[in-house]
């Protein structure tokens, strides 16, 4: 299992200081997300080969890619179609291939019966356009994949390129217990994001209720050997070197 630094922790920096703060906190891997951030590598003054370009300069593997969520809706005008909505997520994953990164992650709609129709549909269909690719489904309160029961109604109805992305800090929100939703999903968990957390405010890693020595215990012991993306929130960081730095450190030491 490899450690990954993500630009969670400082949204408002572009890519290049993004992967100078990742180096100098130890990290040789890294999450990019498709819109969130301005270390998005979808930017006027650059192009898929300048950003290929500075992660080999500095190191640094893309381990982890978020594209746009599969709504099954024109986000300009909320109106239903799905065929625009998969165009646009298959250029998403196209730019991930270019940039050396096979898998995707992943988010569905809003609760309802319809957006749980198009993320059935719409997944199969993308893994069915492009065979050599997986796609990592992530849960959020309030998301359509929100829970256990939803990952549970859901994942049956996908292929084996359909995973799971675990992520605890979203899990703890939603109300769900983390090793319970662990045991139950552990055979198609394809990511996992680490997130510590005291209710809904996040905490130093260790200091809040996710056990992460027995959680990466059962996910070795399940034979889970991909990335662990450690994600901190930038408004909660004053320091945000040594805040990651401590992080890294810490869960180096449980999986050493």
């Amino acid at each position: 299992m490899q450690l990954v630094f993500s630009p969670t922790l400082c949204p408002e920096l572009n890519l290049s200081d993004a992967l100078d703060l990742a180096i100098q906190a130890g990290f040789s891997h890294l999450e990019l997300f498709r819109d969130c951030t301005k270390s998005n590598p979808v930017l006027d003054d650059w192009s898929v080969p300048k950003v290929r370009d500075a992660l080999t300069a500095v190191g640094c593997t893309l381990s982890a890619f978020n594209i746009r969520s599969l709504t099954g809706r024109k986000a300009d005008s909320d109106e239903h179609n799905l065929t625009y909505n998969l165009r646009q997520l298959e250029w998403d994953i196209h730019l991930g291939r270019a940039l050396g990164s096979k898998t995707a992650n992943i988010r569905g709609g809003a609760r309802t019966d319809e957006a749980l129709s198009d993320l059935i549909e719409g997944v199969n269909t993308l893994l069915e356009r492009i065979p050599d690719i997986v796609l990592n489904l992530g849960s959020k309160q309030g998301n359509r994949l929100e829970g256990l029961t939803d990952f549970q109604t859901l994942m049956p109805e996908l292929p084996e390129r359909a995973r799971v992305l675990f992520d605890t800090g979203d899990l703890l929100s939603a109300g769900e217990s983390i090793m319970p939703c662990a045991e139950a999903l552990a055979p198609r968990i394809g990511l996992v994001h680490l997130r510590d957390q005291q209710g809904n405010r996040p905490v130093p890693f260790g200091k809040g209720e996710v056990p992460f020595a027995e959680l990466l215990d059962l996910l070795q012991q399940s034979g889970y050997d991909g990335p662990l993306v450690i994600e901190l929130e930038a408004v909660d960081w004053d320091q945000p070197l040594p805040a990651i730095t401590a992080a890294r450190q810490y869960l180096e030491s449980l999986v050493a």
